[in-house]
């Protein structure tokens, strides 16, 4: 009886609140109905050219107070000492480096709306006096795309001089503007009209026909024209062929080499100086991740990794203007080299890298500032009544269980963080900034938000959290991951849901592509995305097992963190509801893992079948070319059972058609080896077992070019067999150097 009256009661109240219109978020924060690509990214080089939206868009929290304060006193100390200084503007994806230094860049050109940013004028007021009176070049850069150091920042340099000063000579940062200078004399020496009556020889227009040929007017103007001109160019290529030969113009940038890096700064610290200018001020966006585009290939980054440290120390140290660098950093760069570089080259670069790093200063955008940012640009309700209406739903909404409100807030979150990102949850905000963290620009902590809030504006209702499993459809899909390995891991992931987690879902619920017809109201439909949300943060934890709030998951940590979507007859049993699910998946999926512990035991997803990373991570010293040449030639020899592989070259002796035999066998790089191992005037053979690999820019055509060349300088040949095997391929050649 009494069961029967608890039921009736349970309907009733259920029938009260379907009949009672719930009120969406949308009805109360603007979330548009799409998101757009470039949302919530900010160009530097855009930024500054719109002062107005950029200042408008911008949230100053205490801690961004004290990063500014941080970056005036650092300039202040390279203009006081007349020091050129570089340093790292450090902080993840979304963290604001861009917009950091655009509205540094605004401040330290006067532009009076950044004068005026309310939380700052105290920070400002204090470096006012030696400020005020100061003229600084401010050069924003964007520097993928460049070629080299040199392209990006001394070419970027003359594109901004030639926007903001055409009246200015073009610094002499290319090769040309020698050869231009040592034309001018030798047309002093020879005469006008010898000069150009030489020059003019054999000049052709590009129909074949006979152009008007060189005059001064038009030999200054081709001058004076800038790189990237066509009779500029033409210029460089007839000179060269008419008196320089000997110059080494090689194409670059817009089709003209640069000086080096320490020469070019010194050149435009000078060129900054005859402007009128104090101080040189670069911004230097995205260099990192440019770097970062390349981190397969370990030259590449040693050798323009290493340019680093010239922004600072510089063998040519006339700089008569200080120059300030600004550096975006989202990773350290020791984290960019992948796992096809040998493990004791790769910490070799990391204890380079050290000593460059150890010349830059810091400043660090902290996490921590994302709330504050969140609420007014994510977040922002459309009016005041809107605003408490929100704030009362939190408030009621927290009053959970005091485990459930732990995981939430995580150990570093509280209940005003929590109420600031509301629909959000520190959890979900600390596991988007570690996902976004991986991924490439396009996917910044703030667009993911506001793309949640997009995905679910016809069903996010006021009172709801976010679920955290909801994350994993929005960082899944889209833009590519920050390294190749993660790549892997990404997609490890995706195929493991696509190709085993999915089916077991639909064995329940039904098809998903069925499902997704359905009303969103509908229970089949939510009962599959309760479900699929608990399977998504268990990937989740996967991807970035090192987050606080994805770390040792249970089934209660689960069910906290998808908080609202798991229901119980019994209110607070559903931890055991997770449980057993997890339980009846792990029985048919046997990547889902469930620990020993006999209550709230530990669940897990394995992406692989070995967890290798630990055992790689050891070893990686010991991986290096010496040992995979090693590794190699042992199986090589085992197979050919020859004995003494210590020795260079090794006699070995076998048995054939009953005869006792005997050759010399050589390992090693037949590209490498001198003419004298070719040779041979013995009656034995020798034989020459080439590396089935090389470095990057070498191929087996190489090996094979070196045996032709024996070939053409010894007519009377040699008894000398070389098997030039075929190299192993990447992903292979990675596994058996970790043997």
């Amino acid at each position: 009886m009494l069961i029967a009256k608890r039921s009736a009661i349970q309907i009733s109240y259920h029938e009260i609140l379907l009949s009672t219109p719930m009120t969406l978020i949308k009805d109360l924060i603007d979330i548009p109905e799409r998101i757009q690509t470039g949302d919530y990214v900010l160009k530097l080089t855009e930024g500054v050219t719109r002062p107005e939206s950029t200042l408008r868009d911008y949230v100053v929290t205490p801690e961004l107070t004290d990063c500014f304060d941080n970056a005036l006193t650092f300039i202040s100390s390279a203009v006081n000492s007349h020091s050129s200084k570089a340093s790292y503007l450090h902080g993840s994806f979304g963290s604001g480096k861009s917009h950091f230094m655009a509205v540094l860049n605004l401040i330290l050109e006067g532009i009076p709306e950044a004068k005026s940013i309310k939380e700052l004028a105290p920070v400002i007021t204090k470096h006012n006096d030696w400020i005020t009176g100061k003229k600084f070049l401010l050069v924003p850069y964007h520097m993928i795309g460049a070629t080299d150091m040199e392209s990006g920042i001394l070419g970027g340099y003359v594109d901004f001089v030639r926007r903001h000063h055409p009246e200015a000579p073009i610094p002499g940062v290319y090769l040309a503007e020698g050869l231009f200078t040592d034309a001018q004399a030798l047309r002093q020496t020879m005469g006008d009209e010898a000069f150009f009556s030489t020059l003019s020889q054999g000049t052709t227009s590009g129909w074949g026909e006979l152009s008007g040929g060189w005059d001064n007017e038009r030999f200054a103007a081709a001058i004076a024209a800038g790189p990237g001109n066509e009779e500029r160019t033409q210029l460089i290529g007839d000179l060269v062929k008419q008196f320089f030969s000997s110059y080494d113009i090689q194409a670059g940038a817009k089709g003209e080499a640069f000086i080096s890096l320490d020469q070019g700064l010194s050149v435009i610290s000078k060129h900054a100086r005859a402007l009128g200018y104090d101080a040189l001020i670069l911004f230097l966006d995205e260099l990192i991740l440019w770097l970062a585009s390349r981190a397969t290939d370990l030259k590449f980054i040693h050798q323009e990794g290493q340019k680093l440290s010239k922004l600072v120390e510089a063998q040519q140290a006339d700089r008569p203007i200080p120059i300030v660098s600004f550096v975006a950093r989202q990773r350290d760069l020791s984290e960019l080299i992948g796992d096809s570089i040998p493990g004791a080259e790769r910490l070799n670069f990391s204890d380079a890298l050290k000593h460059w790093e150890g010349r830059f200063h810091r400043i660090t955008l902290e996490d921590r500032n994302l709330p504050a940012i969140a609420e007014k640009r994510v977040l922002k309700c459309k009016s005041k009544a809107a605003r408490e209406e929100l704030d009362a739903a939190f408030e009621q909404t927290a009053k959970v269980r005091e485990s459930v409100m732990n995981t939430l807030l995580t150990s570093e979150g509280d209940r005003e963080m929590f109420r600031k990102v509301y629909p959000f949850s520190p959890a979900l905000v600390q596991t988007l900034i570690a996902v976004s963290s991986v991924l490439q620009r396009e996917r910044t902590a703030l667009k993911v938000m506001m793309q949640l809030l997009v995905d679910h504006r016809e069903s996010l209702t006021v009172g709801d959290i976010v679920p955290v499993g909801d994350l994993f459809d929005v960082v899944a899909h889209g833009d590519e991951a920050f390294s190749p390995e993660m790549a892997i891991h990404f997609n490890n992931a995706k195929r493991l849901y696509q190709q085993k987690l999915l089916g077991e879902l639909e064995k329940t619920h039904g098809a998903k592509e069925d499902l997704e017809k359905l009303p969103l109201s509908d229970p089949k439909r939510i009962a599959f995305r309760n479900d699929d949300r608990l399977i998504k943060t268990l990937l989740l934890s996967a991807l970035v097992p090192e987050v606080e709030s994805l770390r040792g998951l249970t089934a209660e940590r689960l069910a906290s963190l998808n908080h609202g979507t798991i229901k119980s007859p019994i209110p607070g049993r559903e931890s055991q509801e997770v449980l057993r699910r997890c339980r009846d998946w792990a029985a048919s999926i046997g990547e889902i893992r469930i620990g020993e512990e006999m209550s709230n035991p530990s669940i897990s997803v394995q992406l692989s079948g070995v967890d290798t990373e630990t055992i790689l991570k050891q070893a990686e010293r010991e991986d290096n070319r010496g040992n995979r040449i090693r590794l190699i030639r042992d199986m090589v020899y085992t197979q050919f059972a020859i004995q003494g592989e210590d020795q260079f070259e090794q006699y070995h002796e076998f048995i054939w058609k009953n005869t006792k035999r005997s050759c010399v066998v050589i390992f090693g790089n037949i590209r490498e080896l001198p003419e004298s191992s070719f040779e041979n005037l013995e009656d034995r053979w020798k034989l020459i077992i080439d590396y089935p690999f090389d470095e990057t820019t070498f191929s087996p055509k190489d090996d094979r070019q070196k045996c032709e060349a024996f070939k053409e300088s010894h007519a009377e040949g040699a008894k000398t067999l070389c098997w030039i095997p075929s190299f192993l391929a990447k992903m292979l050649k990675k596994s058996w150097a970790r043997c």
